[in-house]
């Protein structure tokens, strides 16, 4: 009598060849997260027979100078960098000192503020704010490119600072812009209502004139009261992704610390330097590189900058990209 328990041999060498694809599917995946962008890249083009293809000295020189410091080099900037790597040259051009037309700053500091301007100050979300409100944020993000100040630090500040509360009244309004804003989309209606956690803020002298707007310091200053979450009709408390919470700091933390916080910022980076948006869908290796890179880096954008800015996307001779 046939054994019911036993297994036909062809479905043995099914099993197993299944088992081995995953696992082979598995070490790739693994590779590729260890991987560098330059790697990554390089090993895509070759797999289609294309090489690397470098940009002459002169192209590549002004292509620094131009997006790390807002001008063209001079003849001296592109003899300072014959014979010099990409690193070596995007480390050339970081370090130009104060410059006639960057008020001061490094250039590196003064083009990414400029860049910055529009997304922060000028958007759509911003373009309302008071006038020291915006000389405030911009002093904060000079921090991030001079100091290497943490990214999710100063988005932490941004959100609690008063320059956000006075310009996004109505919780709403504090959700959808901290999501336009930090996690590069809008927010969908089942997420509005985390901005109800901002809703302990109030102002710390509300009988300031308006007039007081740009000279007094106290005027928009905002303190958390949870007391005023006991005032009828008042709602504090919301659900973001299955979490709840009650406060402005726990729905902070709660979106920098989310995937899409980290995969904004790469995304807006990329494209700042590449020039066209990152290839997600097509080639999503890209995007888990760069975000657990700037994980690792504590979310220091220069650090990020730097690995765009030195990859072959970056660095391939014009006719290429």
């Amino acid at each position: 009598m046939p054994d019911r328990t036993s297994v036909p041999f062809s479905r043995i060498l099914v099993a197993l060849s299944v088992a081995a694809l995953a696992l082979a599917s598995s070490s790739q995946g693994a590779a590729e997260e260890d991987a560098t962008l330059a790697e990554v890249i390089r090993d895509h083009m070759a797999e289609r027979g294309a090489t690397v293809q470098l940009a002459p000295t002169p192209q590549l020189a002004r292509r620094y100078a131009v997006d790390l410091t807002g001008v063209v080099p001079t003849p001296e900037d592109v003899s300072a960098c014959e014979g010099k790597t990409p690193e070596e040259m995007f480390d050339y051009f970081r370090a130009k000192a104060p410059m006639a037309h960057t008020r001061g700053d490094a250039p590196y500091v003064w083009a990414n503020l400029i860049r910055d301007a529009d997304h922060f100050l000028f958007s759509n979300s911003t373009q309302f704010a008071q006038v020291r409100h915006i000389r405030e944020l911009e002093g904060q993000l000079r921090r991030v490119y001079a100091e290497g100040w943490s990214y999710a630090e100063f988005t932490r500040w941004a959100l609690e600072s008063q320059y956000f509360l006075a310009r996004f009244p109505s919780g709403a309004d504090r959700a959808n812009a901290a999501f336009f804003l930090f996690l590069g989309r809008d927010s969908l209606a089942s997420e509005v209502a985390v901005g109800r956690r901002w809703n302990g803020w109030v102002l710390r002298e509300p009988l300031l004139p308006a007039s007081a707007a740009e000279d007094d310091p106290d005027y928009h200053e905002h303190d958390y009261d949870p007391s005023v979450c006991g005032t009828p009709g008042v709602l504090c408390e919301a659900e973001l992704w299955g979490v709840g919470g009650s406060t402005p700091a726990e729905a902070i933390d709660q979106m920098v610390s989310s995937t899409l916080f980290a995969e904004a910022v790469v995304d807006r980076y990329w494209e700042r330097y590449v020039g066209s948006p990152l290839p997600g869908v097509d080639f999503p290796i890209i995007r888990r590189i760069l975000v657990q890179g700037l994980r690792d880096h504590g979310y220091d954008v220069n650090w990020l900058v730097r690995e765009i800015a030195t990859s072959p996307a970056y660095t391939q001779e014009m006719m290429f990209r």
